[in-house]
């Protein structure tokens, strides 16, 4: 059940969850300021790249542990105080950060980090998708995801304002944290429903939808390589500082180009055709990076063409599995994507720091071109054993970014009353 009318049109819907969105801009400018001053002040303490890699794998195990554990916290003290809770906390931790520069102590708060983003954004998409309506969700959704994207792309063009060796950039990460509070706690908006949470196993979603498992994973790998070692690349390639920054905004960037066109073009022709083309493409880009001298401008334009086919695959996996999965279990399955997700998100910091601390940094563009390759050549495989779901029986494509986990559990009550464009019947296998 949802609290608004199902004639209430989008834009009154927005203006009426301005304050969550308000809420969420701030939060990710802030995470985006972090996730570009760890790396770069790290390099500057003499952190080696498989150092950063660790970091960085621990604030993914995180977002895990949050995004499993954060319906416990909101059915105790609802979805205000959660949030509220973790925005101060996430906001402690980065001065925490700024005056104990060891690889143990960032560990540490870079997990709890992680805990804390992953509760936001569960308080913050089931809450959207409570106000959503039916007709309206699959644009509510969608802001949502240009508002984290730009959100976290504009945060790491802000760590230019200052300089990463001093106390300034960590206070003004903090303070835009802390910032979040305000249109939250101030919001007219009521508490929703707490959201439920399900479990599928992971041996019965592999078995009827490999492809999207592995998909999630792999794709996973590249999308957290792009999110939290990109920057490292960048060190380690001697740019600058403004053009770091700008390189890794540029990936982050192009992830907002085309999730609607490619998720509409996979609703409209055969989905493994769509998802084998975006890796395709993705991996000739990786090794079109990875053979440029690392100090050309060509990269910058690349890595937007990179983010704009690498991070909509984890939406389109998750429609293919919708494609597979009974409408009663579409919940479950969501969240046991999620796992596999997180899971190729860890790796990916660890696998990607030891190669560029030990092979230089083209092997960055080339560890993910290698991980593209293989899953492209895994769905290719696919396609000849099985036969695709008829387009006309796909379900939409929800544009969604990695270890969106937390979606998992929000989409609940929308799940549970499917879309009347959503297939009724069932599909045998893929």
């Amino acid at each position: 059940m949802t609290t608004t009318s199902s004639k209430t049109p989008t834009t009154k819907t927005l203006l009426g969850i301005w304050a969550l969105f308000l809420a969420f801009t701030f939060v990710q400018l802030g995470n985006g300021i972090q996730r570009v001053l760890l790396p770069i002040r790290g390099e500057s303490e003499g952190f080696t790249p498989s150092t950063m890699g660790i970091v960085m794998a621990f604030h993914f195990a995180g977002y895990l542990i949050g995004a499993k554990f954060a319906p416990m916290s909101l059915r105790s003290v609802g979805h205000i105080r959660v949030f509220s809770a973790m925005a101060s906390l996430a906001s402690v931790g980065v001065l925490i950060n700024s005056a104990f520069i060891t690889p143990f102590t960032w560990c540490g708060i870079y997990f709890i980090g992680g805990i804390c983003n992953a509760t936001i954004f569960v308080v913050l998409e089931s809450w959207l998708n409570d106000r959503a309506t039916n007709e309206n969700r699959g644009q509510i959704l969608g802001s949502y995801m240009v508002v984290n994207l730009a959100g976290s792309a504009g945060g790491q063009l802000l760590a230019n304002l200052g300089d990463t060796d001093g106390f300034k950039m960590f206070i003004f990460s903090s303070v835009l944290l802390s910032l979040a509070i305000v249109p939250m706690t101030l919001s007219a908006s009521s508490n929703p429903p707490t959201p439920t949470s399900s479990s599928m196993p992971f041996r019965e979603l592999y078995k009827l939808v490999p492809s999207a498992v592995l998909g999630t994973a792999f794709a996973s790998f590249v999308q957290a390589a792009m999110s939290s070692m990109c920057i490292v690349f960048a060190i380690e390639a001697g740019m600058s500082t403004s053009k770091a920054t700008i390189f890794v905004g540029a990936g982050l960037t192009g992830a907002i180009i085309l999730q609607i066109p490619l998720g509409r073009l996979s609703d409209k022709f055969p989905r493994r055709v769509v998802i084998l083309s975006c890796i395709f493409i993705s991996t000739i880009i990786a090794v079109l990076q990875a053979l440029l001298p690392n100090s050309s401008d060509l990269h910058i334009i690349l890595n937007l063409l990179f983010g704009a086919f690498v991070f909509p695959l984890y939406g389109l996996f998750a429609a293919l599995a919708n494609d597979l999965v009974p409408s009663n279990k579409r919940v479950s399955a969501s969240s046991t994507l999620v796992l596999a997700s997180s899971g190729g998100a860890v790796v990916s910091p660890i696998v990607i720091g030891f190669l560029l601390g030990n092979f230089g940094p083209s092997s960055y563009f080339l560890a993910n071109a290698s991980v593209l390759a293989f899953i492209g050549l895994y769905i290719s495989y696919r396609t000849r054993v099985k036969e695709a779901v008829p387009v006309e029986k796909q379900s939409p494509f929800i544009p969604l970014t990695a270890r969106s986990g937390q979606i998992a559990h929000s989409l609940g009550r929308w799940v549970r009353n499917p879309l009347s464009v959503w297939p009724r019947g069932k599909s045998d296998s893929e």
